[in-house]
């Protein structure tokens, strides 16, 4: 009787995977929505966005600097959405990033400064090369684009992770990640990367494949990032914003990372294409 009731769901599990269904719905929804109606709808949720990060890393870290950081957000949007420059973005990003850690250590005398200025980089860093990418140079088709790989490249690593299991990817980090689910993710976003590629990039196939291959390994690496992070601060969410789901930081692991390096990406590409 013991056994078969440790191997049947939990009468909560229905209601808790419907939550998480109905709020990725949402959430992917709003993201595609402000994204194609472009403007200050997507410069205004991305700010929201980033804003949730940096409050969320900081209570998690437990560090000071809150709203030091809240401040480098809200400076990096302005760079980028009322004057579109992404080097005044970086030196926000880099001198938010500074004095973030120098009010840390000055308040805890000596400590934190590295966590602090890791959460001001954590959340202003994303936030510049989405909007980069968004305003300056791609639209919003690119940032389709990179959604869709950063999605698909968590749904086929969840899918493939679950169904063939096998070997542990990062035990110490993340117990329910599996090699064979690293795999099929980054099979996964370079397949769909590659499909989308000459409709949403106007790209071919393959450079499609190649950058959508290095864009879900920098996914997979964020989603293993944020796994650390709460391992090291013994948490289970980044927080309870999000029905089923935890907190945007949950939400956004992936992206985190991956959006930084898709921005790397397309500034090397233009600098090729320019000489």
């Amino acid at each position: 009787m013991t056994d078969v009731m440790a191997q049947s769901p939990r009468p909560d599990q229905g209601a808790e995977l419907a939550k998480r269904l109905v709020s990725g719905i949402v959430l992917a929804v709003l993201a595609v929505g402000t994204d194609l109606l472009g403007g200050w709808f997507f410069k205004g949720f991305v700010l929201l966005l980033a804003l949730g990060v940096a409050w969320e890393w900081f209570e998690m870290t437990r560090s000071a600097g809150r709203w030091a950081a809240c401040a480098a957000v809200v400076a990096v949007w302005f760079a980028l959405a009322w004057h579109g420059s992404i080097v005044l973005a970086l030196y926000c990003v880099v001198m938010g990033a500074v004095g973030t850690a120098m009010f840390a250590l000055v308040r805890r005398g000596g400590e934190g400064g590295g966590w602090s200025a890791g959460g001001s980089l954590y959340a202003t860093l994303p936030l510049a090369a989405m909007l980069w990418i968004h305003v300056g140079v791609g639209g919003p088709l690119v940032i389709l684009w990179l959604f869709a790989v950063v999605w698909f490249s968590d749904i086929g690593a969840f899918s493939v992770g679950r169904t063939i299991g096998g070997p542990k990817l990062a035990p110490a980090i993340s117990p329910s990640k599996t090699w064979s689910g690293a795999l099929g993710g980054l099979a996964s976003s370079a397949l769909f990367g590659a499909t989308l590629a000459p409709f949403l990039l106007d790209s071919s196939m393959g450079g499609g494949a190649l950058m959508a291959t290095l864009v879900g390994i920098a996914a997979q690496i964020g989603d293993l990032f944020e796994s650390w992070v709460k391992r090291r601060w013994k948490t289970k969410d980044s927080g309870r914003l999000i029905p089923g789901h935890g907190g945007i930081m949950d939400r956004l692991d992936s992206l985190a990372t991956a959006a930084p390096v898709f921005a790397l990406i397309v500034m090397v590409s233009l600098a090729t294409r320019g000489n």
